[in-house]
């Protein structure tokens, strides 16, 4: 089974990613450690997961594991409860080694480490798979609740060319091969896709803002206009910063609809705020780091762009 599956990673997934895929936001807008978090979480990420994956698949599950038990932020308390959730399955297991390199300040070398790891793996038909229980303990990792799964665990199907992946309770990754086969996934989860990575993920399926860029001279004047900005609102972005983002834009009118429809596809609230005889206003608005400022207004600077409309700017106020 292993060397199979080893086998077909090595040739379609190196280092078990795809420059073709989609990454969904699972977590936010709600604060850590919140049962509305981890209920949009957990809803959200089982609605994708069987979206791409039916009860008759066959899949292999390639668990990744440092064996960490005491990692200073999030030790893994119930370390063996994935593998007590396939107690009944046949476990494959090889050893291997992450390179990394260390700095000796005593003889100013750098020098080579090797990390050892194990992966187990497991073949079976989904039906026979815990799969609410495994993605609902990864989402528990990070928010300090049990039974958690820190093991990196891959869902990988040979027949769809799909790899899936939840890291934590942010997001998860879906990786395929073929565009026809992510598609339908693009568009009906649309609004989940994580905004950071949209430009991306858009340029990948040819879709939304693609072929829309900025020039040099606009990327400038933008993040330095932001660091500005930042700066006057005295928030310390090296504490929690979560805030409630607005960014105004003035749409023409014969365009705004499909502009406000576009941006409804999307993790931003929409409130149109007048309309004239030439243009509408609208606000758009996020919950999030005022750290990640810069990519919020790229986007909407781009769909501005998009839509023949102005970029008016932005204004913040805290979240908590």
């Amino acid at each position: 089974m292993k060397e199979k599956i080893l086998k077909y990673i090595e040739s379609n997934f190196p280092n078990l990613t795809s420059d073709l895929h989609l990454r969904f936001e699972l977590g936010d807008p709600y604060k850590n450690g919140t049962e509305e978090r981890i209920n949009q979480v957990v809803t959200r990420v089982t609605t994708l997961f069987e979206e791409v994956f039916k009860p008759d698949d066959f899949i292999y599950l390639y668990i990744k594991d440092w064996n960490v038990t005491e990692d200073i932020m999030f030790g893994n308390n119930t370390p063996e409860y994935l593998y007590n959730l396939f107690s009944k399955q046949n476990i494959e297991e090889e050893t291997f080694f992450d390179l990394d390199e260390d700095y000796d300040e005593v003889t100013g070398q750098t020098i080579e480490v090797k990390n050892e790891y194990k992966v187990r793996f497991v073949y079976s038909q989904l039906k026979s798979v815990p799969h609410q229980e495994i993605l609902e303990a990864i989402g528990n990792y990070e928010q300090g609740r049990e039974p958690s799964i820190g093991q990196s665990v891959y869902f990988i199907s040979t027949d769809k060319d799909i790899i899936f992946r939840m890291y934590d309770d942010r997001g998860c990754d879906v990786f395929g091969l073929n565009k026809d086969t992510l598609m339908p996934l693009y568009h009906k989860f649309r609004k989940w896709i994580l905004d950071y990575n949209r430009i991306e993920i858009d340029g990948a399926f040819e879709e939304g803002l693609y072929n829309y860029y900025e020039t040099a001279k606009e990327k400038k004047k933008r993040i330095k206009e932001n660091r500005l900005k930042v700066k006057k609102t005295k928030i310390n972005l090296s504490q929690d910063n979560t805030c409630h983002i607005t960014h105004d834009l003035a749409i023409p009118n014969e365009w705004a609809e499909e502009c406000i429809n576009e941006i409804g596809e999307t993790g931003f609230n929409i409130a149109i705020v007048n309309k004239n005889s030439e243009c509408t206003n609208i606000k758009v608005t996020k919950t999030e780091a005022l750290a990640l400022v810069d990519y919020q207004t790229e986007l909407m600077s781009l769909y501005s762009k998009k839509y023949k409309g102005e970029y008016i700017g932005w204004s913040v106020k805290v979240a908590f």
